[in-house]
């Protein structure tokens, strides 16, 4: 397999703390999985080798914004995602209490994200119309190949169920 950093990316869902932080709501799900997996140190290892190795790194976050209650179609880990409050924001553009949050990433990803390299693409939904009529399995950025089980053009296309 030949693998070239001018066609491939690393894609990073969800580094944020409700998901891989003892704090985070997610945690008591995810934790045992986490630790038996070596998860977290095992991306920071990809985090270090992308960056040593000059490949390009992509973030892609989960967020749920205070509008996106009108949904009017849901599936059922959102729907308790916003019961429980996971990955809340208080706004698209506000940056108010993020730090630390349960929306915040790990601080150890820290440096690898907020590196001035790292591109953080729009945040991402778990399921949706969307999502349903056009899985994005390829999406093209610069001369970077990215393949992921999901796709970026979620980011507010539930907004049209709520009308």
């Amino acid at each position: 397999m030949n693998i070239d950093k001018n066609d491939t990316a690393v894609v990073f869902i969800d580094p944020q703390n409700e998901v891989l932080s003892d704090r985070g709501l997610a945690w008591p799900l995810v934790h045992e999985s986490l630790r038996e997996n070596d998860t977290i140190a095992n991306m920071e290892m990809i985090f270090k080798t992308a960056k040593a190795q000059g490949f390009a790194v992509f973030i892609s976050p989960h967020y749920f914004y205070p509008v996106d209650r009108g949904w009017k179609f849901n599936g059922p880990l959102e729907t308790d995602e916003f019961a429980g409050g996971f990955f809340a924001r208080t706004g698209v553009l506000n940056l108010e209490g993020l730090e630390g949050s349960g929306a915040d990433w790990l601080e150890r990803f820290k440096p690898y994200i907020q590196d001035g390299q790292t591109i953080v693409v729009a945040p991402h939904r778990v399921w949706g119309p969307r999502l349903m009529t056009s899985f994005c399995n390829f999406v093209s950025a610069g001369s970077a190949r990215l393949f992921s089980a999901g796709c970026w053009l979620t980011c507010a296309s539930n907004r049209t169920c709520a009308n």
